[in-house]
């Protein structure tokens, strides 16, 4: 939230932190991938998350321990983030919104193709299609896919805001516009993030077909929540699958895990043999319910 006194990221961070944040007048630490600050004893270098444009994971070491905070992250590729990065860490503090074996997520190349197909397919039935993204990195992830395709697209203002961010880091979207220009027109397709789909920018399209991109997609019940037509788990965040080899490739001796299903996933782990906790509950507690 805008307040803070200092803050500390990679570039492209700051300027959607800023960019979001209008108000904020505070410091700033750019710091780019790779690029190390050490305070008190205390090393911190920066590595790509996957997550969104500019998301990092934190390495903190001292004294030859170290520290790896994930962060939200996903392992597999997307067209705006940075691959992930698993560097070796004594302690891993895992992200595991997703930490259930029923979360697996199909390729980017796969999702993007059930994308295009049911915007076409919309197109066909003269009906608008309206996506449900999320206004950070899922809704600029979806534009640039549409546009590969041809398909214009119109962008509710939480996401249009932040292309100046995205332009500047080379990304280009040139067949789309703001909604505040002008509700979609057929052949257009409208992004706008979940919390809109029964407000008047989506229930005005008379003739609709609702697409929800999220990782929650994969559950049936997520169509009634949203009215979906559509159900694709374009996420944001690591799948079950990555989970476990994010722990494998960082290697650590210890996993705390946090958000989402963080209890499960460290119960999975623990059958695995791994020391494993959730953070949000006390260790002992985690093994009097196992």
């Amino acid at each position: 939230m805008a307040g803070h006194g200092e803050i500390w990221g990679t570039p492209e961070t700051v300027a959607i932190y800023r960019r979001r944040n209008p108000e904020w007048r505070g410091a700033a630490r750019e710091l780019p991938y790779g690029e190390g600050a050490e305070s008190l004893g205390v090393a911190l270098r920066l590595y790509p998350a996957g997550h969104v444009l500019g998301s990092a994971q934190l390495r903190f070491e001292a004294e030859e321990r170290s520290l790896l905070y994930t962060g939200d992250f996903k392992r597999r590729s997307c067209r705006t983030a940075a691959p992930a990065a698993a560097p070796p860490s004594t302690l891993l503090l895992i992200e595991t919104t997703f930490g259930l074996p029923v979360f697996r997520f199909p390729p980017l190349e796969e999702l993007e193709e059930r994308l295009v197909a049911a915007c076409r397919k919309a197109f066909e039935e003269e009906k608008t299609p309206v996506l449900l993204a999320y206004a950070l990195g899922k809704a600029q992830e979806a534009t640039l896919a549409l546009t590969a395709h041809g398909i214009p697209t119109v962008l509710h203002g939480a996401a249009w805001k932040l292309l100046p961010e995205y332009e500047a880091a080379g990304f280009a979207f040139p067949l789309s516009r703001p909604y505040e220009s002008g509700p979609p027109a057929p052949g257009e397709a409208l992004i706008a993030p979940p919390i809109c789909a029964r407000t008047p920018v989506v229930q005005k399209i008379k003739r609709r077909s609702v697409l929800y991109l999220s990782g929650w997609a994969v559950r049936e019940a997520s169509r009634a929540d949203f009215d979906a037509d559509v159900l694709l788990p374009f996420s944001d965040h690591a799948d079950f699958q990555e989970l476990l080899d994010h722990v494998a490739d960082v290697g650590p001796e210890r996993v705390l895990t946090l958000h989402g299903y963080a209890r499960d996933f460290a119960r999975i782990l623990q059958a695995r043999g791994m020391d494993a906790s959730p953070l949000s509950f006390p260790r002992e507690r985690a093994g009097e319910d196992a």
